[in-house]
């Protein structure tokens, strides 16, 4: 028996989603999910920053017991998902449940990466044999238009603002489950899109999920992959890097890219604060741009050093030259970093607002559910950096979307919009 059960289990974890027949030769799933959702709403009311003073919110509570109640009928891949969708009541894009990383669940996603621009959603990169999807516009997914399943997608992002679904979403949309959810007539084991190719055709095709190769969160944005493209953008050759800084001789300014709030191998984060102040102070440059647009957070008491160092320079520019970048991916510890310098100085924001609030909830907090392995965390923290600030995010006042054709032709036009402002500025005076 034991070995049987053993062996209906692998079943289980090695299908793409596993008919209700596979499901039923699993005695134990039923109870388990159930055993694990009822540990999830345990561990929310004892670690939430919010419920543990308050009680849950009905709608969780709701939506938990419709879950308990349809266990057999959905795939362990869509249960994943559905937790997800249950953290996405408490308000906040630090809890949250993943779908992938559990015993129970094949970690399997589309062979496409999706963004999405101003004009749409985008296939942006692709697994080996399906690149000629590159540069594609998304129209449907299953029967379901593109636009009805982002605004279903919606209920399934653990998010502070609606920026978060911008930057989340694209990423959950790769993964079966989610569109099970939210999509209707999908095939589990192979998904059919609609996709608008660059010469303007659209088609329908089907896409057989593959194995998830290591998730480590949502990636950060790639320069075009289309052929072809020109030269990859400043603000797209060196994402993987820490933190690093430039010279623009042509703009009397410096650029700076801060990549993760941490310290890099090479360099602590004060130690290159301190390489910067130097600089700054030696060239005395017209404009310092610290771009942060692919941020998403990290240890924020490493911050002191490199604010003092803005801090500094702003207050030898009463007539501004600080601009500070920001996007989507701006998030966690890097929207302490943005909260500080928008109270400290008199810095001009540029791009689009970033995925979180000035105050507001949120540490990492692991959670693992005993029976499934569903990992997750749950926010058991306040980050108040701009006291009783109640603004949803702060608002670039050099406002900027990125469209599809600038992205595809590996074009900056934040960076463009803020280098007229700096010129602007300067034949102003």
């Amino acid at each position: 028996m034991l070995l049987r059960r053993m062996f209906a289990v692998a079943l289980l974890v090695l299908a793409p989603s596993g008919s209700v027949a596979q499901r039923l030769a699993d005695p134990d799933r039923v109870a388990g999910w159930r055993s694990d959702i009822d540990t999830l709403l345990a561990d929310i009311a004892r670690q939430h920053y919010v419920c543990r003073s308050r009680p849950l919110p009905p709608a969780l509570t709701h939506d938990a017991d419709e879950l308990r109640a349809a266990v057999l009928r959905l795939s362990d891949e869509r249960m994943l998902v559905e937790l997800e969708h249950l953290m996405a009541y408490l308000g906040d894009g630090h809890s949250y449940m993943l779908p992938f990383g559990a015993r129970r669940g094949a970690a399997r996603v589309l062979p496409l990466r999706f963004y999405q621009f101003s004009d749409g959603l985008f296939v942006i990169d692709a697994a080996p044999g399906s690149d000629r999807w590159i540069g594609s516009r998304v129209e449907g997914v299953g029967r379901t238009p593109i636009d009805t399943v982002l605004a279903r997608l919606t209920a399934y992002v653990s998010r502070d603002n609606p920026m978060g679904t911008k930057w989340i979403g694209p990423f959950l949309l790769q993964f079966p489950g989610t569109l099970e959810a939210i999509g209707d007539g999908i095939a589990p084991g192979r998904i059919q899109l609609t996709l608008r190719d660059r010469q303007g055709g659209a088609r329908e095709v089907a896409l057989e999920p593959v194995v998830l190769p290591s998730p480590r969160g949502v990636p950060k944005l790639v320069p075009s992959r289309l052929p072809g493209a020109p030269a990859v953008p400043r603000y797209l050759a060196r994402v993987s890097d820490t933190y690093w800084f430039e010279v623009l001789p042509e703009a009397d300014a410096v650029y700076v890219q801060f990549n993760q709030v941490m310290d890099s191998p090479d360099e602590t984060l004060a130690e290159f604060a301190r390489k910067l102040g130097g600089l700054l102070a030696e060239r005395h440059p017209d404009a310092l741009v610290v771009d942060v647009r692919h941020n998403n957070g990290g240890h924020a008491e490493l911050l002191p050093p490199l604010v003092d160092v803005l801090r500094a320079y702003d207050a030898t520019r009463p007539r501004g030259g600080l601009y500070v970048l920001t996007s989507r991916n701006t998030f966690s510890a890097a929207q302490i970093f943005i909260a500080q310098v928008d109270r400290w100085t008199h810095a001009t924001f540029a791009g689009e607002p970033s995925s979180s609030r000035p105050n507001f909830v949120g540490e990492e907090n692991a959670v693992v559910l005993p029976w499934s392995g569903a990992r997750g965390s749950i926010s058991n923290r306040y980050h108040e950096s701009i006291p009783g600030d109640t603004r949803e995010w702060i608002e670039p006042s050099i406002n900027v979307e990125l469209s599809s054709a600038d992205y595809f032709a590996n074009r900056d036009p934040v960076m463009d919009a803020v280098l007229r402002d700096i010129g602007s500025r300067r034949r102003a005076r």
